[in-house]
């Protein structure tokens, strides 16, 4: 890369590595009684398949983001998240999300800290596609006490 190409997206850069380290925490497996909420319904868009006929993986990310709380959303920034995939799921596949929050209650995340989210995408015959964990702080995070 020419040296004035570089010298102009280095303010874009960030000076960390993408993974810091690996989480060894076993991502826990819901279903309909530990799940605090389900979203049902989720089926794929021409756009969000690959030319082997399979999901792309960003698009569970999406439907993760999706399904979480606004409550979270509007309170907290995304800072990390862990997925494991189980299988592939196609165009014609009709999927459910279930998520639960760990370690807080849902109705005061506006006065906690950090919060983290277990999800997972399972096909409507209850085949897991992935599980993840996804961890939110508040936001303003780096601004507080200036």
């Amino acid at each position: 890369m020419p040296d004035e190409v570089r010298a102009e997206i280095k303010v874009h850069l960030r000076d960390k590595p993408p993974v810091i380290d690996e989480d060894g925490r076993k991502l826990p497996k819901l279903d309909d009684n530990t799940a605090e909420y389900i979203r049902k319904g989720l089926t794929p868009r021409w756009s969000d398949v690959d030319v082997n006929k399979h999901v792309n993986n960003i698009k569970y990310v999406g439907w993760i983001l999706e399904s979480t709380l606004s409550s979270i959303l509007e309170t907290h920034e995304l800072y990390g998240m862990t997925l494991e995939y189980r299988r592939e799921c196609g165009r014609d596949d009709v999927l459910q999300s279930l998520g639960s929050v760990a370690g807080a209650s849902v109705g005061g995340l506006s006065n906690s800290g950090n919060v983290e989210c277990h999800h997972m995408l399972r096909l409507e015959d209850g085949s897991e596609v992935v599980r993840a964990r996804m961890e939110w702080r508040p936001k303003n995070f780096g601004k507080m006490g200036m």
